[in-house]
């Protein structure tokens, strides 16, 4: 039987399973759907653990033996002591997209340039950015943190935008790389499944240009005649984004936010531990008693929790 195993690295202090090692558990959380990732260390009192400060640096690997796999990246958030032992919180740099607020203007910039931009200002790299929707005209204002536009050009285009392992950031639209195979009573611990009934029926998104009658090219965005893009039938929910200058990019993300509005069905499966798990990979599930919970999913979000009660677990929410 493997022997769950970790390596962490705050500061300049590198601790390692042992009869001296003051770790007393590990929790790391990744999501698409929270802000910024985390972690949560809790801590024997040592004259090391003393030290620590807000804004050392962290790096956080786990697995089993020597096979050890980057989890975390980023630096402490805050210390908590306690009686006995000290809890020390952490984020990755995607919360250096949360403190910043930024003016500027974009002409005739896909989604990925503007993304690209305002996140290099901030000295955070990319990963994979796509291009996406093309805009004749942006304004990112300070009335949005960075974190806040990216989001929503990422939502305009039916992307993803999260953080990876090694603090770089993803901006695309999901396709399966990585797939990771859980099964009913081999390696699956629990799991629960949440189906909602779509409330909404059609999308309707309206912008304010006259691009799609003038062409892409004129600067006189205000028109009597209306730029509205349609999707779907029912109970309408309607957007209205001055960014959206033309007709073609009006029904490109009417569909878009049609397509997600009918995503109604996510759940959570724990598994034994497994650092390969990461945010944009695939989980199949497979032998499950209720069949819905059975199939492919996309993993939005990933929790690994080290501890000497529990073990090594990782907990994954999926959406379809």
């Amino acid at each position: 039987m493997l022997k769950p195993s970790y390596e962490i690295k705050i500061g300049n202090e590198t601790y390692k399973p042992g009869s001296q090692s003051p770790v007393l558990s590990i929790t790391v959380n990744t999501s698409m759907d929270i802000p910024a990732d985390s972690f949560e260390l809790l801590l024997g009192i040592s004259d090391e653990t003393k030290k620590i400060e807000e804004g050392d640096s962290a790096a956080i690997k786990l697995g089993y033996e020597d096979a050890l796999k980057n989890v975390f990246v980023g630096e402490v958030d805050n210390v908590v002591p306690e009686i006995n032992y000290i809890r020390v919180f952490g984020l990755n740099f995607a919360s250096k997209l949360l403190e910043q607020r930024i003016n500027k203007t974009y002409e005739k910039q896909a989604a990925g340039k503007i993304v690209s931009d305002l996140v290099n200002s901030l000295q955070v790299k990319t990963d994979e950015v796509q291009d996406g929707v093309t805009f004749p005209y942006y304004v990112v204002d300070d009335g949005k943190n960075v974190h806040e536009h990216v989001k929503e050009l990422a939502e305009l285009c039916g992307f993803d935008a999260y953080m990876t392992n090694e603090n770089k950031l993803v901006f695309k639209k999901y396709k399966k790389k990585d797939t990771h195979t859980l099964e009913y009573g081999k390696n699956v611990i629990s799991a629960w499944i949440d189906e909602d009934k779509p409330w909404i029926g059609s999308v309707t998104v309206q912008g304010e240009s006259p691009s799609s009658f003038k062409g892409a090219d004129t600067s006189h965005w205000l028109t009597k005649r209306a730029v509205e893009g349609v999707k779907g039938d029912g109970a309408n929910m309607l957007v209205l984004n001055p960014a959206v200058k033309d007709q073609d990019t009006a029904k490109t993300i009417a569909s878009v936010i049609h397509e997600l509005t009918q995503r109604t069905v996510r759940g959570k499966v724990e598994t034994i531990g497994d650092a390969d798990v990461k945010l944009g990979d695939a989980v199949e599930i497979k032998g499950m008693p209720n069949t819905k919970m059975n199939g492919e999913f996309q993993i939005r979000g990933v929790e690994h929790h080290v501890s000497k009660a529990s073990g090594f677990t990782t907990s994954i929410w999926w959406r379809k």
